[in-house]
């Protein structure tokens, strides 16, 4: 005898589900694998293959992802300069100081801490403007 009950209609996913169901997959998958291996590019072309996606879509990625790294680390870059140039001012306007301490009664160490630590400021001020532009990109994207 045949059922007559009607089957349920197969769930629909979105595609940000549908996204995170394929990730969590693959994760699983690799996760058996070598952990020292590496993917290639080819690795991955072959797999957005099997899910039917283009060679052009993982290409685009590819890149976006590169371009985000090279501006990683040029900020990373800054920030470390921008550090390097506050540890010399710290230092060398700390020993101008001792020395004006010691040296008698005029005081001359403000001049040199001033006019070095607009052009510290300004460092700052720069690095923190690109700082927030490459945010401001980043939510863009």
């Amino acid at each position: 005898m045949a059922t007559t009950r009607q089957r349920s209609a197969p769930p629909s996913f979105s595609q940000e589900e549908a996204a995170d169901i394929i990730r969590e997959a693959t994760t699983r998958a690799l996760s058996g694998k070598d952990p020292d291996r590496a993917l290639t590019r080819e690795d991955l072309l072959a797999m957005a293959r099997e899910l039917g996606v283009s060679e052009t879509a993982v290409e685009s990625v590819l890149s976006s992802r590169a371009g985000r790294d090279k501006a990683k680390r040029r900020l990373r870059t800054a920030y470390l300069g921008l550090v390097s140039h506050a540890t010399s001012y710290t230092i060398v306007i700390g020993g101008l100081t001792l020395i004006d301490l010691f040296s008698g009664p005029s005081w001359w160490v403000q001049y040199p801490a001033i006019g070095w630590g607009m052009g510290l400021a300004f460092h700052a001020m720069g690095t923190v403007r690109a700082a927030v532009q490459q945010a401001e990109r980043h939510r863009s994207e």
